[in-house]
């Protein structure tokens, strides 16, 4: 614990023990108008309960009731920074894992300009095809060409 939450600390306690102050001097207060006013039934009982709940709220925030801290861990300071923690890693693997996915796309760009590159080169220049014609065979004099398809023996 640094200096400034030190100080910010006893701040808050300077202020809890204010409040418990002003509880008992205003709470013994309307017991003191109770009696007074001839007693019957107890009615300051709900301000003490109602503002007793509050300020017993407020020293456990403190950490001036340690026995609960153990049911309630999440009201501990160790439970805040661990959260905090786990936080910060959990948004440092989401940047990791953003940067990975940015280098993959940046990598299948590049292979893909690559092959690209690659087409063009082996791309053939535009160079007239040779023309094949097929040689018909020549007919003897007299004769025509015909082409025979061998026939089917008999069975």
């Amino acid at each position: 614990m640094n200096e400034q939450n030190a100080r910010e600390y006893v701040s808050k306690l300077r202020r809890f023990y204010t409040d418990a102050l002003i509880y008992v001097v205003v709470n013994l207060g309307l017991i003191l108008i109770w009696a007074i006013a001839g007693g019957g039934t107890f009615w300051p009982i709900w301000v003490i309960v109602g503002w007793g709940i509050g300020l017993g709220v407020h020293a456990f925030s403190l950490g001036l009731i340690p026995q609960i801290n153990g049911v309630v861990p999440f009201m501990t300071d160790e439970w805040e920074e661990a959260q905090i923690r786990h936080l910060m890693q959990e948004k440092e693997i989401k940047k990791t894992q953003a940067k990975r996915a940015e280098v993959k796309r940046a990598a299948a760009k590049k292979a893909e300009v690559k092959k690209v590159e690659v087409k063009v080169a082996v791309k053939p220049t535009s160079k007239p095809k040779p023309k094949t014609t097929a040689k018909k065979p020549k007919a003897a004099k007299g004769r025509k060409a015909t082409s025979k398809k061998p026939s089917k023996p008999a069975v």
